[in-house]
């Protein structure tokens, strides 16, 4: 018995801290304890047998315990190998079982529960046609739509969401961001709106009563401090918490409001809206979808993230042809 292994039969362990220790040590035992010696082990592990004996002093000092001892022409395991053996086999099976899953992810069949934050518009324009897609393509998966909350970077870190989808300014302070496209501004008024010239000026546009998209009950908006910016203001008849009941209510009324085109492209036939350039210059923004870093390593969540980028194309190409 060499010196280091005296030392270890002599040492009473308190516990081995997993932060110390080396997991790739598993293998090496697990072979260890199937094959009874250390040239079969490394046969196995398809290593050189000082490697593996070098591995095996290296699991004796972390354990503090001799783990295969020879008897006559046997290597026979110790109590605490005895007890390991089946514990360290099935952790193995289940991370070949994990690894195997992961490789083999199929949409058609897959039963994964996704879960995506959205505001209203990323929910219409963007995961509407997502959930169309997603029928097709993996008709036993989940698809679940939830509200934005303050905290979008907390609901990906702790695995609560898969995805967030909105402006990219609303999540800036994420480090995985991808933009998946740029929206521009239109207004839109009922078809047979009885006072708007042929082209809307900017004294016919303030003119008019407006509505506004307030979801947290704000009072002005962007075309506000676009007008402020040039010495103007206009008057906010209405503020409505979201864009799906706002089509409706410009349609019934004469009021005026300023909305994303592709909202406005979804309502335009079915409510009878007219759609116009804004009298003003505003800037647009970028649609962006935030996720964790960590879920490069989750195959079902890269698949759903090329679905994303696939469908954001497809909406972009479709609001091109519209324009033209």
């Amino acid at each position: 018995m060499s010196r280091i292994d005296e030392q270890v039969a002599a040492s009473h362990p308190d516990g081995v801290s997993l932060e110390a220790f080396d997991l790739n040590l598993l293998r090496v035992l697990d072979a260890l304890l199937a094959a009874r010696s250390v040239s079969g082990a490394a046969r196995r592990l398809n290593l050189s047998q000082p490697a593996t004996s070098a591995a095996l002093s290296r699991l004796r000092q972390a354990l503090q315990d001799l783990l295969l001892v020879r008897i006559g022409n046997r290597m026979t395991p110790t109590p605490l190998a005895e007890e390991l053996g089946p514990r360290v086999a099935r952790i193995l099976k289940d991370v070949r079982d994990a690894l195997h899953a992961a490789a083999s992810f199929e949409p058609a069949t897959t039963q994964r529960r996704f879960r995506i934050g959205a505001n209203d518009y990323a929910s219409l324009v963007v995961l509407a046609p997502v959930a169309a897609r997603l029928r097709q393509l993996a008709p036993r998966a989940t698809l679940e739509i939830l509200p934005l909350d303050t905290a979008p970077d907390l609901g990906l870190a702790t695995r609560a969401l898969d995805f967030v989808i909105a402006d990219r300014w609303s999540l800036r302070g994420i480090r995985g961001l991808e933009t998946l496209l740029h929206e521009s501004f239109v207004s839109v008024a009922r078809a047979d709106h009885p006072r708007l010239p042929r082209r809307v000026t900017l004294e016919a546009f303030l003119a008019e009563d407006h509505a506004l998209l307030a979801p947290r009950g704000m009072s002005s908006g962007i075309v506000d401090h676009a007008l402020e910016r040039m010495g103007h203001t206009r008057r906010v008849a209405l503020t409505v918490p979201h864009y799906l009941v706002a089509p409706m209510i410009v349609a019934q009324t004469d009021l005026i409001m300023t909305l994303p085109r592709r909202i406005a492209d979804c309502f335009a036939d079915s409510h009878r809206l007219r759609i116009f350039p804004p009298p003003i210059a505003l800037e647009g923004f970028d649609v962006a979808m935030a996720f964790d870093l960590r879920s490069e390593a989750d195959p079902p969540v890269q698949w759903l993230k090329q679905l994303l980028r696939a469908i954001a194309g497809d909406v972009d190409k479709v609001s091109g042809r519209k324009r033209q």
